[in-house]
């Protein structure tokens, strides 16, 4: 059930609403009195780049219930320098600024609102220690919003930051600003494509000339200048190497470079799997009570290969719908103490789905744990089988979900259970997932 609404007339991004609509006053109006009339507390949040007090005037004029303050300023152009000069990174080539880089603004924002109004204010824009809170408080605000500061956290350490924000604000310590993170890795790392190998008309191979440090169950991006950003699964590290599939514009673009072109990696992002305790790559103990089972379908067992490369004790179950759709297998044949295939046409392997042996070869194994990675169908089939037998504790999943920014702040990759797979996982355990 909705308990109120804030009219976002300030996102700089869009030519058909957010700012663009934000820029008429009368609109602004109309809008926030019609939202009014459904009965629901209604703040417009709104934006640095127009003239702060006449949206603030033409909100109030619709019976508005409070302001937030501020959106991002701008937009404006985020560049790189790669081969051949300076590239803009944004797909859209611009984008809004925030962070620290609009504290001032923000409180300059909150201050010429509050001249106009004694309506509750809601301050975001910078935020990140007591400090700041208590600057916006002067300024005259109600309530505090913070976001780019949770860059990189994950959900543990979010609670974590604001219960120690919250003693900060009552006993004038600051322990909150520990746990920021100093700098995120955005940096890019040029590549040069070694091999560029076609496996069927919508799989291929594409391996690099270096290395990568990345842990088991970690993601990186891949950047064409000019053409878009995706992440994925590192199949392998050394060299690094990517299994990708063509599903769109950016994948078909890739699927078309050739021997010593240019791509751009950053990151890894996300972390591995904390399994029996264990944090990968360090090697599995004995105590551990069996093997660990890897279980993946299609594309899937991209996300699975570090895991048996940097493990012992690792069983695979892999499967796809041919042969063709199953890279690497002889590589998993030297890791892995047993491999179980299955494909859809029975060309190798088992005939079907892993899912459909899946309880005969746990029953057969016994593992400690197991580690899923597919589609969605698939990993939520695998682990109603798992939790026959195991303790949920020891189930892990990574399942596709849409990522955007890879540090944790646009929630895209967010599951029912709000765990968000790009700094919570991209292993999740099973009461994290959807």
């Amino acid at each position: 059930m909705t308990d109120g609404f804030e009219l976002n007339i300030s996102c700089p991004h869009s030519d058909k609403y957010g700012q663009a609509v934000g820029q008429d006053n009368a609109i602004v109006e109309k809008i926030t009195k019609s939202i009014v009339s459904l009965g629901k507390p209604v703040f417009v949040k709104i934006s640095p780049n127009l003239d702060v007090k006449e949206t603030v005037k033409a909100a109030i004029r619709g019976g508005v219930s409070g302001i937030t303050a501020i959106n991002t300023k701008g937009p404006e152009l985020y560049k790189y320098r790669v081969e051949g000069g300076w590239r803009p990174v944004l797909s859209n080539k611009v984008g809004g600024v925030s962070g620290k880089a609009i504290l001032e603004l923000g409180l300059t924002s909150v201050n010429k609102i509050r001249e106009l109004t004694d309506l509750p204010i809601i301050a975001c824009g910078g935020i990140s220690t007591k400090a700041e809170v208590e600057r916006y408080k002067e300024a005259g605000a109600n309530f505090f919003g913070i976001g780019s500061a949770l860059s990189g956290m994950n959900t543990e350490e979010i609670k974590q930051y604001f219960h120690d924000l919250l003693i900060n604000l009552e006993e004038g310590t600051n322990n909150a600003a520990s746990l920021l993170k100093e700098k995120l890795n955005m940096d890019y790392q040029k590549y040069t494509v070694r091999e560029n190998k076609s496996l069927t008309d919508d799989l291929f191979l594409l391996r690099l000339d270096g290395g990568i440090e990345i842990g088991s169950g970690q993601f990186i991006f891949a950047w064409l200048p000019e053409k878009g950003e995706k992440p994925f699964s590192v199949l392998d590290d050394a060299p690094l190497t990517l299994l990708i599939q063509k599903r769109g514009c950016f994948t078909n673009e890739l699927s078309k470079l050739k021997e010593k072109d240019f791509i751009y990696i950053r990151g890894p992002y996300g972390d591995s799997p904390k399994l029996n305790g264990l944090h990968p790559p360090t090697t599995l103990p004995a105590k551990s009570g069996g093997p660990i089972l890897l279980v993946g379908g299609g594309t899937g067992i991209a996300a699975l290969y570090l895991f048996a490369k940097k493990n012992k004790k690792m069983i695979a179950l892999l499967g796809a719908k041919d042969k063709n759709h199953l890279p690497y297998l002889e590589k998993f044949k030297v890791l892995c103490e047993e491999l179980y295939l299955t494909t859809e046409n029975g060309e190798i392997g088992r005939r079907g789905r892993v899912t459909d042996i899946l309880s005969e070869i746990i029953k057969k194994i016994k593992p400690a744990g197991c580690l899923n990675c597919g589609p969605e169908a698939m990993v939520k089939m695998a682990t109603d089988i798992e939790s026959q037998y195991l303790n949920p504790e020891k189930i892990y999943s990574s399942i596709e979900l849409l990522t955007r920014c890879g540090i944790g702040l646009c929630g895209s990759c967010a599951t029912s259970k709000g765990y968000r797979s790009c700094v919570d996982g991209t292993f999740l355990k099973n009461n994290q997932t959807p």
